[in-house]
């Protein structure tokens, strides 16, 4: 005896759902392997022609927010290491990178004036601005002031994390009031605007160590 088989609209439904969850599933996978692999991240990069080099990555980050040519100048090299970390020069300075610091402060900018043997005795404390003084500031970790257009420039321009701290006291350099700081020369040009230029920092250091 045949056994009878009814086929409900239930059945219907249910081989209908089955169908289009196989056919969903079938379209899916196919859709992935015409997907090619994923390949490493692009890194952004910009060529400066002037000097035949090119900024990248987290350098070219920090260079535009840290004034970008204005600042920095153009750079001078590639990326290469020094001491097991990677630096790149500017006319204007050198971008270090140290994996070793917390994320944000990977990027840093190098203390070329402190390698150039810049950093002069600490001001006694009978010379020591108030402080409360809004036109002299005392940095206690280096022991030098920043004042007038040059502590102007400084809060305006990046601060320490641009420039460092202060290693002297303001001295005439060839006829100009110069002042070195740990990542830099400021000289004051009141023909300017603003009234305050960067020595070729970078420039020098690298002729130095050529």
């Amino acid at each position: 005896m045949q056994e009878e088989v009814i086929i409900t609209s239930h059945h219907v439904k249910a081989m209908k759902i089955k169908l289009f969850l196989t056919l969903t599933t079938i379209l899916i996978l196919a859709a992935c392997r015409s997907q090619p692999a994923p390949g490493p991240p692009v890194r952004m990069s910009r060529y400066f022609p002037e000097t035949g080099h090119t900024v990248q990555g987290d350098f070219l980050r920090f260079f535009d927010v840290y004034g970008g040519i204005n600042s920095f100048g153009l750079p001078l090299t590639e990326e290469f290491l020094v001491d097991g970390w990677r630096v790149q020069y500017f006319e204007k300075g050198r971008l270090e990178y140290h994996p070793e610091n917390e994320p944000d402060y990977r990027v840093v900018v190098g203390w070329l004036g402190d390698l150039l043997r810049r950093r002069t005795p600490p001001l006694p404390p009978s010379h020591l601005p108030a402080t409360n003084d809004p036109y002299r500031r005392y940095f206690p970790e280096t022991g030098h002031t920043l004042s007038g257009d040059f502590l102007t420039y400084f809060d305006t321009h990046g601060g320490s994390v641009r420039f460092g701290q202060p290693i002297s006291e303001p001295f005439l350099e060839q006829g100009r009031i110069a002042q070195d700081l740990q990542s830099a020369r400021f000289f004051w040009t009141p023909e300017t605007a603003p009234p305050v230029t960067l020595e070729d920092i970078g420039r020098v250091h690298l002729d130095q160590i050529r």
